[in-house]
């Protein structure tokens, strides 16, 4: 009885949670083709998930990306054709290494250039504090040297 109750079990387990056809995906004929698709595959960003690439992603969106990519790769396009042509149709967040242009060195050159501004304006703060201790006025230094003078005369000797 138990038995029978544990294949019963093992049954349903297996037939809940089948693997979805689209799932499995047929390799490319030629083993250098596949290779660059399966590289490709770790450079492409799935757009569903969250910073994984569509290699390890196992969500339908990323099945297809996964498909397009060897079938242009199997269509003779070369890796950047690829690259460019998910860039185009899904932007550049799609890339796992975007292109270098103007607007990613602004992006990733705007808060370097914004700290340097920042320690150079600490640095003339700090300088412009530490001369107006350093450097007192004339007429303080009057002041005190005559109020020391009269301290020091309105003192009686012993």
């Amino acid at each position: 009885m138990k038995v029978c109750f544990a294949l019963a079990v093992g049954a349903l387990l297996i037939l809940a949670a089948p693997i979805p056809a689209s799932a499995v995906e047929a390799p490319l004929q030629d083993p250098a083709q596949e290779a660059r698709a399966q590289a490709l595959a770790r450079e492409i960003r799935c757009v569903v998930c969250e910073n994984e690439p569509v290699a390890l992603s196992s969500a339908e969106i990323a099945v297809d990306m996964r498909k397009a990519i060897r079938a242009r790769v199997a269509a003779g396009d070369s890796d950047d054709q690829v690259r460019r042509f998910f860039a185009e149709r899904y932007g550049e967040f799609v890339l796992l290494r975007p292109r270098v242009g103007l607007d990613t060195l602004a992006l990733w050159g705007a808060p370097l250039v914004l700290l340097l501004l920042g320690g150079w304006g600490l640095y003339l703060a700090s300088r412009q504090r530490i001369s107006a201790v350093a450097a007192p006025s004339d007429i303080d230094d009057a002041a005190a040297l005559a109020a020391l003078q009269e301290f020091d005369t309105s003192r009686k000797p012993d």
